[in-house]
């Protein structure tokens, strides 16, 4: 395996929508014949439909809080050919010791591991700042995907992202890729955690009603078709 890919959430705040961008992007790897071993570390949601092991069973499951089970995240993602590690909210500190304890550029150049740091972002004041935080300990380690979750069509501005100076700072240092989340009828998203089946597999599910399983087609298409059109693996030296 000649590179390997980590997708690690940046858990900040909570309620951004990180768990159901991670949960979108393992779906398209794995929709696209891809090799994907998924991480719970929040692990207070673990099972339930805050966790990103709801949709995946057979995840690993770390406690970031120990160092060796830090050290198993990326030990995992060297062995597998894509990793996707939902991180629990608040968990800054513990990860971000960690990176700067241990993981400098020669370490991911040996394990041949490239990071892509993933951060969810609403348009309500406070949820960017700790995505600028983590930013400034993982440097240009990574790449940074920016996923705007539309909570409300009416407000899309994320003025916080756009217009303050630590985003416009961040945005002019590591041209971040960015998607765009759409809201998902309530009664759809029951019926997703209600079988608890990735979004591309419960249009397949004939217990949901039909209308409902086009909702939920459109509303993961739509972000698959965006990251199809980002060529992320592409731009990594």
């Amino acid at each position: 395996m000649l590179k390997s890919y980590l997708f690690m959430s940046m858990g900040s705040k909570g309620g951004t929508g990180k768990t159901t961008a991670m949960l979108l992007i393992a779906d398209w790897l794995l929709l696209n014949g891809k090799r994907v071993q998924v991480i719970e570390a929040d692990l207070e949601n673990s099972g339930k439909a805050g966790g990103i092991s709801h949709w995946f069973n057979d995840c690993l499951k770390l406690d970031i809080r120990s160092p060796r089970e830090c050290d198993m995240v990326m030990e995992a993602a060297a062995e597998n050919e894509y990793t996707i590690i939902d991180l629990p909210a608040n968990s800054g500190a513990e990860i971000k010791q960690w990176w700067k304890e241990v993981i400098t550029p020669e370490v991911l150049v040996e394990l041949k591991v490239d990071v892509i740091a993933v951060g969810s972002i609403t348009p309500y004041p406070g949820s960017t700042g700790g995505i600028f935080d983590w930013s400034a300990v993982l440097k240009d380690s990574c790449k940074y995907l920016i996923a705007k979750n539309m909570m409300h069509a009416k407000i899309q501005n994320f003025s916080d992202y756009y217009d303050s100076k630590a985003g416009q700072l961040f945005r002019k240092s590591f041209f971040p890729y960015e998607i765009k989340i759409s809201t998902l009828l309530q009664e759809a998203m029951q019926q997703l955690v209600k079988t608890a089946l990735r979004p591309s597999a419960a249009i397949e599910d004939k217990s949901i009603p039909l209308l409902l399983r086009q909702r939920i087609k459109n509303w993961y298409q739509s972000v698959f078709d965006q990251l199809e059109g980002l060529n992320i693996f592409r731009h990594f030296s």
